[in-house]
């Protein structure tokens, strides 16, 4: 049985199809819901299958043309509707808050990005064999690449000008544009015609042309952005989540920004309340964080390097508001009975796991209300999205 007929039902929550042979389940990426297609299986487990499309028999209305002529190296929603992939996200952080943290009717909409193509302002690219691309789904298998449709047009400009210099050295290229433009080399090669389109090139950890860092605008404000500190990859989304924020938060004096990176929400924050404390544990961020600071002028805003649920218990700082923006895996529990213990009016909660948010919730719920949930499409055509969820403290 290498090859069945597989209706595709529905999309997983990694956007792939879903069917059934032999009353078996079986995964097929980038086959849509109510399209039937021959399939190559791929992968044979007792309780499932994998699949790889090998002729569609049957096409969905939702199916469109995509611009990217690769498979499986990121983009699983690629080949359906654009307003079908938000309505896909927005379905699937719904039934997960109400299958894993009990929660019902505080999804209010999921916000489109202003760009669908071309909006990733970093990437970053692997080498083998002299060949550059993207690492197939989990694999180490190269797809060679000669442009990435999500990638900004300059970061594409750079990857022709990679393709025609011998990569035989180099096993890594990080891309960062932000108007200035960054490229980090793992290996070695010669950057003679990379330096006319960048500001900043760091190869093997050492800074051989440019800048140390370059500067990204996000509405008022400026941020300097390092070799090695994480910034938002969509700068018009990341824009409307810092307002989603401030709307959330609504009012108050004191807020505390717990995992708060280079301090972009931090000093977004500032312009609007008395004080803003942040505490991240990645020194790098911190010291971004405080150079972004001083690049905008800001005095009202402290950051602490260290681990938060350590942190958190040394604090003088009384905020009646907190910001938590974690990483994938969310809180701890001991992360969570700090928050309860600081006991804030306010609670805004930034996720880009809706499994661990719906986790995290679950136990928040029991002091403070769900009010509110926006979606943002931070990464067009990939299953993933953003939350901000807006807690309110129950009055007892």
């Amino acid at each position: 049985m290498d090859e069945v007929l597989v209706n595709c039902v529905r999309l997983d929550d990694f956007g792939r199809g879903i069917g059934y042979v032999l009353g078996k389940i079986i995964f097929v990426p980038n086959l849509l819901p109510n399209e039937e297609a021959l399939v190559k299986i791929v992968l044979n487990k007792k309780k499932y299958m994998v699949g790889e499309i090998g002729e569609i028999i049957k096409k969905s209305d939702d199916r469109i043309e995509t611009r990217c002529p690769y498979e499986k190296c990121g983009c699983a929603l690629k080949s359906l509707n654009y307003e079908k992939t938000l309505e896909f996200k927005k379905n699937k952080v719904i039934n997960i808050l109400k299958r894993y943290g009990n929660l019902e009717n505080v999804v209010r909409e999921i916000i489109p990005s202003a760009n669908i193509y071309n909006y990733r302002n970093k990437i970053t690219l692997k080498v083998r064999d002299g060949k550059i691309g993207y690492f197939k789904n989990e694999t180490n298998e190269l797809i060679e690449i000669n442009r990435c449709e999500i990638a900004s047009e300059k970061s594409n400009k750079i990857i022709k000008i990679l393709n025609e210099n011998d990569l035989s050295k180099v096993s890594e290229v990080t891309i960062k544009d932000f108007g200035e433009v960054m490229v980090i080399i793992k290996g070695n090669m010669n950057i003679s015609k990379l330096k006319p389109l960048v500001d900043s090139i760091y190869m093997n950890d050492e800074l051989v042309y440019g800048r140390e860092n370059i500067i990204a605008s996000l509405g008022d404000f400026k941020f300097y952005v390092s070799k090695e500190a994480f910034f938002q990859v969509n700068m018009d989304v990341a824009l409307k989540v810092y307002l989603k924020v401030l709307n959330y938060l609504d009012a108050g004096k004191k807020v505390l920004d717990l995992y708060c990176g280079t301090g972009t929400i931090s000093l977004f924050l500032s312009k609007f309340f008395d004080e803003v404390l942040g505490i991240e544990i990645n020194e790098e961020a911190v010291r971004c964080a405080n150079l972004n600071k001083k690049l905008n002028n800001i005095s009202n805003a402290e950051f602490i390097c260290g681990d938060a649920s350590k942190e958190i218990h040394h604090l003088k700082f009384q905020a009646d508001s907190i910001v938590i923006d974690p990483p994938r895996s969310g809180l701890s529990l001991d992360g969570i009975n700090d928050i309860l213990n600081i006991a804030p009016q306010r609670l805004v909660y930034v996720s880009c796991d809706p499994m661990t948010l719906a986790r995290d919730l679950k136990i928040l719920k029991n002091n403070y209300e769900v009010k509110e949930v926006t979606l943002f499409d931070m990464f067009p055509w990939t299953y993933h999205v953003e939350s901000v969820v807006k807690l309110e403290k129950k009055i007892n």
